[in-house]
């Protein structure tokens, strides 16, 4: 089964979910803070450009749908259905595959090509995912763990892919991404986590040993100590200097030369780009035309193709090298590449995954 990767922005991650929850009438009376509830990805929205925050959830202008989310999403259901308890034990892979099937968005993709090619590396991650811990329903405390918590005033809510109980009597927090690989530094300063762990030990009353992101793609568990209090600090800080914002309607545009305001849904109706305050912030490229799109899209295709004939011819060595050594796994110097069988009949899988940086 082929690999693909797909670049998911990790701030901005977005459960439709949490856009759709605002504060009660009671809550409001009781804080000082008069916003919608508050998440992580809202929070990082609102420091990154208060304008699009205001765009998104108050004046609810919709975004174009996107592909890594509709995948993302897909995915997160899936693996949520493995360790939910719907049935006594866990699904079979093929009641797994069956509800990840069921259960695909199919949003925001360019052509049936591309979502085919989504699709199919959301089974070969389903498929791996499975046979790589199946047998970990034991541990698993809980699976998209919703919460909310006050935070000096402010409500702020979230989904936890899943929790764990660790031997100690513990917890570890373990939430999956898709996208660009990372690695443990990456987990070690993600205030996200820092978040969830907040959370964690204010609502079920327990210490979390260890906080870490899944990286679906590698099938790789990055997993590091619990977060320090100091970056607990830096989270309440954070969440009240955008709670004050909002509270003061500050919703100011912040264009960057180079940034993402090329690419953002609001671009033509900002007012840093529209004309309101008088001159543009900077000038953006104007979009192809229909058929170099066509064009571009046809070259990414024919490369896209080669790119996977490659992956086979490499695979089919690897694999033939393998069984003669009579090996499971190989390591290169930045890549190391592991052997496991599918669940499918006469079916093999190789995962290749970044090899550890020594510290």
């Amino acid at each position: 089964m082929t690999q693909l990767t797909f670049d998911v922005p990790l701030p901005n991650e977005t459960n439709p979910k949490e856009l759709a929850e605002d504060l009660s009438e009671s809550q409001q009376k009781t804080s000082w803070y008069k916003g919608r509830v508050l998440s992580h990805s809202s929070i990082y929205l609102y420091k990154t450009c208060p304008q699009k925050w205001k765009f998104r959830y108050i004046d609810k202008v919709p975004e174009k749908p996107r592909s890594f989310f509709s995948f993302g999403k897909s995915v997160h259901a899936g693996l949520e259905y493995l360790f939910s308890g719907v049935k006594d034990g866990i699904p079979t892979i093929e009641e797994l595959l069956a509800n990840f099937r069921a259960n695909w968005l199919r949003d925001g993709y360019e052509s049936p090509q591309q979502e085919k090619w989504f699709f199919q590396e959301g089974e070969r991650i389903i498929r791996g995912f499975y046979g790589k811990h199946k047998d970990e329903l034991k541990k698993v405390f809980q699976v998209e763990f919703k919460f909310t918590v006050d935070i000096e005033g402010v409500p702020v809510m979230g989904y936890i892919d899943r929790i764990d109980s660790t031997p100690s009597g513990g917890l570890a927090i373990l939430d999956y991404k898709t996208g660009k690989a990372f690695d443990r530094i990456r987990v070690r300063q993600e205030p996200q986590l820092t978040l969830y762990q907040m959370a964690v030990k204010k609502l079920l009353g327990k210490e979390v040993e260890t906080v870490g992101l899944y990286h679906l793609n590698t099938l790789t568990a990055h997993v590091v100590p619990a977060h320090t209090a100091q970056q607990e600090t830096d989270v309440v800080q954070g969440v009240l200097l955008a709670a004050k914002g909002i509270n003061e309607s500050k919703f100011d545009p912040k264009p960057e030369q180079g940034g993402q305001c090329q690419w953002c849904d609001y671009l033509q109706i900002c007012p840093a780009f529209a004309g309101k305050k008088g001159t543009r912030a900077f000038e953006v490229p104007a979009p192809d035309s229909l058929a170099e799109l066509a064009d571009r899209l046809g070259r990414l295709d024919a490369k896209i193709q080669e790119l996977l004939k490659s992956r086979d011819e490499v695979e089919k060595s690897i694999l033939s090298r393998l069984s003669v050594k009579n090996e499971k796994e190989v390591e290169g110097k930045y890549f190391s590449v592991i052997h496991k069988p599918a669940d499918e009949p006469n079916g093999k899988i190789l995962f290749s995954q970044p090899r550890e940086k020594k510290p």
